[in-house]
């Protein structure tokens, strides 16, 4: 099971998103600069083994990324490194950085909207080392760009084209809510005819500019039947695979599918199942702050001021890693394989290990 890091490298953003959680635009105050971005690529590769010149970077691999729903074998120790905003290309001394993670051997993605990404951009990034790129489809053109804005839709769909052309792997990340629920099939199959190898869906919690779109959160009656035609679009959709963030409890419909001897998944067996936080994921922040997931943000250090093997002794790790949950979660067989969503706990009750709001009877099995 591979470890994931997700580094928000900059808040700068070019879009104004209504549902970004980290309500991206402006540079986040005292931003890493380019030594201390270099300090950290350092940083990660003594932590997880690292160390080594990378050979062949930007080749297709297979798999999915390490510490989300599916994982590959990657450098670097088993870890992958997510380069991600805000808008990452924005950032200048983005190509420098990826260049040097790539001599240290780690294992790259790159996270984008996609509207600065053309041909050229797509093979520099396979130069320097990435080999998945992960880009938002969050429906027909119509919702995806109610959501992003004009001409956002046509520059995703150029930026995937490209980065296929290039030959890297290429992850749609569609955020779901009410406003696109009803279009999950229409964007799986965008993402089919793209070529992506995989569809990792995030479900939205109302965080940053997302609070002023907080109606559009899905009920639990809506959540619990979105996870169940995710795995009916997965079962007839074999040549890619569909994969969920913050949706914990579709590990528990797979594991009672595969109990009655249905098919699921590969990831099912190899992956970290449920919330990740903490136990094979951490987030930077554009500061150096570490969090446990990029929505749960609670620092456990920053990497300016301590080494990640220090930081990854927190006692808020330990917890998370322990899957020391309370309520209905706690008493629940599937707490080791679900856990509940530690961001969704935080937002809604401000403990973040308090019982997962969007877990209902549906889901709650007493153990």
């Amino acid at each position: 099971m591979n470890f994931s890091i997700n580094w928000n490298i900059t808040r700068r953003c070019n879009l104004r998103c209504r549902h970004c959680y980290f309500e991206a635009g402006e540079p986040q105050a005292n931003e890493l600069s380019t030594e201390e971005a270099l300090a950290v690529v350092d940083e990660i590769a003594k932590t997880f083994g690292g160390g080594g010149r990378s050979g062949g970077g930007g080749e297709e691999d297979g798999g999915a990324e390490g510490g989300e729903v599916g994982g590959n074998a990657c450098g670097g120790g088993g870890v992958r490194v997510t380069f991600g905003g805000g808008e990452p290309l924005l950032r200048e001394d983005l190509f420098e950085i990826l260049a040097y993670g790539k001599e240290r051997g780690l294992s790259m993605s790159l996270a984008t909207n996609g509207t600065l990404l053309d041909e050229e951009t797509a093979y520099k990034l396979r130069a320097c080392g990435v080999s998945e790129v992960i880009i938002p489809i969050d429906g027909t053109k119509r919702t995806h760009e109610w959501l992003r804005g004009k001409n956002s839709f046509e520059r995703a769909v150029r930026a995937a084209k490209a980065c296929r052309k290039a030959g890297l792997r290429l992850v749609i990340d569609p955020c779901i809510l009410r406003e696109n629920e009803a279009e999950l099939t229409q964007i799986l199959d965008i993402a089919e005819r793209l070529g992506a190898s995989q569809v990792r869906i995030f479900h939205f919690i109302a965080l940053g500019r997302g609070i002023g779109a907080k109606e559009n959160e899905l009920s639990f009656e809506e959540y619990a039947a979105n996870l169940q035609r995710i795995y009916e679009e997965q079962v007839r959709r074999r040549g890619i695979e569909i994969c969920t963030t913050q949706a914990c409890q579709y590990w528990v419909i797979l594991r009672r599918k595969a109990s009655e001897g249905a098919f699921v998944p590969d990831f099912f067996w190899n992956e970290t199942p449920g919330c990740r936080a903490g136990i094979s994921m951490l987030s930077i922040k554009p500061n150096g702050n570490v969090v446990p997931c990029p929505l749960l943000e609670i620092s456990v250090g920053n990497v300016r001021e301590e080494s990640l093997r220090s930081i990854l002794k927190s006692e808020i790790l330990s917890a998370l890693r322990r899957r020391a949950v309370k309520g209905r979660c706690s008493i629940c067989k599937h707490r080791e394989i679900c856990g509940g969503c530690r961001a969704r706990a935080f937002v809604k009750s401000g403990d973040f290990l308090a019982e997962d709001p969007l877990c209902g009877d549906f889901f709650f099995e007493k153990g």
